[in-house]
């Protein structure tokens, strides 16, 4: 069974194109055999489509920017000056 923990706020759930709450969607996961939860929780992380119990289940996730310490929007890579290319 998933936990309220897993379902975070980035994820939208889809359950044959009807969009779910999360509650929804924990009552749902409690008929899931272990496997069946095991890869729903791995497209959990990633996104994507899934198919259980002849079910589509859709998760879309929400991409934030990272934050620093001090609250600033973090680039994902340091940019390098042109100088230093040479």
């Amino acid at each position: 069974m998933l936990s309220k923990q897993s379902i975070r706020k980035e994820h939208i759930i889809y359950l044959n194109g009807k969009l779910l709450e999360k509650g929804e969607m924990i009552e749902i996961s409690k008929e899931f055999t272990e496997q069946e939860e095991q890869r729903f929780r791995k497209i959990l992380k990633q996104g994507g489509k899934i198919t259980i119990q002849g079910n589509v289940y859709e998760i879309k996730k929400n991409d934030h920017k990272v934050r620093n310490s001090r609250g600033e929007y973090e680039l994902p890579t340091k940019l390098k000056k042109p100088e230093d290319w040479e």
